[in-house]
């Protein structure tokens, strides 16, 4: 008797399959071919959209940039708003054209907004900060920065986040929120630089001397200002081992690591010449 119920269960799935396979096929004969239009056509309609996208903002950030009161780093944040709501556009376009009518669309989006928003609310949030960052511009493109935490150079700005990129050549992203909230240092804003060097020197040489030794090679240097200030050297620190005299010279920020690299070679040279010295730890073996 069990065996029997088991043989008609298998037979009732099999007819169960059957059907399901057989009802299955019909539809895709019926509906298949509109489906496969209407994917194709779906998926043509973001590709050619998106490529419009990217040519109307990169036309949107030419034509920003014929404005004199519009430089690079606002025409690329501008740029990318355009791209981003091209896009959107197009991704709307694409799903009422595969049957999903506009208002329906519209009705949806508009019962989902409180979970986009609060599943976005980071995203939002990095978009509010890049107009604020546009606003207020502490930074633009070609600037070297300080931000949240990361130097570099400012690659770009959009309306996500700030991009730069390190004197060893990576690339960093911080998301526009982050760098709106945190300390901004911008080292080329103000148009010069200090650069500012400790050299230690023996107790038993001539501080005089030394200064004199630093000024003249600072003051010979192409890269290094006259203004706001001539080079400066004075004793800041008495060390226990060494006389300590702190450089300070003014430059480009283009210049600024050019000259520091420049001037600790070239005074550690003039150093050497003329006698001054520069103490270093050393070790004494005794025999046992």
């Amino acid at each position: 008797m069990a065996a029997q119920d088991v043989t008609n269960s298998a037979a009732g799935a099999v007819g169960d399959a059957g059907n399901f396979v057989a009802t299955a096929t019909d539809w895709i004969i019926t509906n298949g071919p509109g489906l496969a239009i209407k994917i194709v056509s779906f998926l043509a309609i973001l590709i050619i959209g998106f490529w419009i996208a990217k040519k109307l903002s990169a036309a949107a950030k030419k034509v920003a940039l014929k404005s004199p009161n519009v430089d690079e780093t606002l025409a690329n944040f501008l740029s990318s708003i355009v791209g981003y709501v091209v896009k959107i556009m197009v991704l709307i376009a694409a799903i009422t054209h595969i049957g999903v009518e506009a208002t329906s669309l519209v009705a949806i989006l508009g019962a989902a907004t409180l979970a986009i928003g609060l599943a976005l609310q980071g995203t939002l949030g990095n978009v509010a900060a890049g107009v604020m960052l546009m606003l207020f511009r502490p930074y633009k493109l070609g600037d070297y920065v300080e931000v949240a935490g990361n130097e570099g150079v400012v690659d770009d700005v959009n309306i996500f986040t700030t991009n730069l990129a390190t004197v060893d050549n990576v690339k960093t992203i911080i998301a526009n929120g982050e760098a709106w909230g945190s300390t901004i240092k911008n080292f080329t804003s103000l148009g010069l630089r200090r650069v500012d060097v400790d050299y230690g020197i023996h107790y038993d040489d001539d501080i005089d001397k030394a200064i004199k030794v630093i000024n003249e090679v600072a003051a010979a240097h192409p890269d290094v200002l006259s203004e706001p200030h001539k080079p400066w050297a004075k004793v800041v620190t008495l060390n226990e081992s060494s006389v300590d005299i702190q450089s300070r010279v003014w430059c480009k920020p283009e210049h600024y690591w050019d000259v520091m690299f420049d001037l600790k070679k070239s005074i550690k040279e003039a150093f050497d010449k003329n006698g001054i010295t520069i103490p270093y730890p050393t070790s004494i073996e005794l025999d046992g």
